[in-house]
């Protein structure tokens, strides 16, 4: 799995991935009591939240990266699908890690192991 030139490794599940409704759907009364229902295929908008484990050195340029870009990324998954993501701040901490060992001279090595939680949202590909 790779995220534009970082490596993720295959320690990282999409943990909602199966939590998507495809389709926007509204409903309104209109003036006569009757039920108005508008629907249509979303197009891009998923919600991407990668979960698991991920190195020191790996965390610090995903920490790097989501604070100097604001450009849409190639999102690899390990199985060869491919997607077009941005950082999505609207649902917190973009990218969000704690140290697996809570002491700083383990925890600040780049090998050290660390639970990461990605929030990504899928984007139209750049033309």
């Amino acid at each position: 799995m790779t995220l534009d030139e970082i490596d993720l490794t295959d320690n990282l599940i999409w943990q909602d991935e199966f939590s998507h409704n495809g389709v926007a759907q509204a409903q309104e009364r209109s003036l006569t009591g009757g039920m108005i229902i508008q629907s249509g295929v979303k197009q891009f908008g998923q919600a991407v939240t990668l979960t698991g484990w991920l190195q020191r050195a790996t965390v610090d340029a995903l920490v790097a990266k989501e604070s100097a870009d604001l450009a849409a990324m190639a999102l690899t998954l390990d199985d060869a699908r491919e997607f077009s993501v941005v950082f999505d701040r609207a649902r917190g901490v973009a990218v969000e890690a704690t140290p697996i060992k809570e002491h700083t001279h383990i925890s600040q090595q780049p090998d050290a192991w660390y639970t990461a939680t990605l929030r990504l949202l899928t984007v139209e590909p750049p033309q």
